[in-house]
């Protein structure tokens, strides 16, 4: 909840915010010289974009697709 509601709360003022989930992490909980315990889930990115754009970058870089929620068809 607290992600989503940073995010709904960054979006109206022109602050974008995208989940980085893909990285692998060890070398993220090296580089941030985190506490061994500690279990990386996602590394944020939060700041004014570039470009405004309703396609993520993901998607642009053709790695990944939207796919319409169970039961719903995607608009494009």
């Amino acid at each position: 909840m607290a992600v989503h509601t940073l995010w709904l709360a960054a979006r109206p003022v022109g602050i974008g915010l995208g989940w980085v989930s893909i990285l692998d992490p060890a070398p993220v909980a090296a580089a941030l010289d985190v506490p061994g315990h500690w279990r990386f889930i996602g590394y944020f990115c939060v700041g004014y974009p570039e470009v405004e754009t309703d396609t993520p970058e993901l998607e642009q870089a053709g790695w990944e697709h939207r796919r319409a929620a169970a039961g719903t068809r995607l608009r494009r």
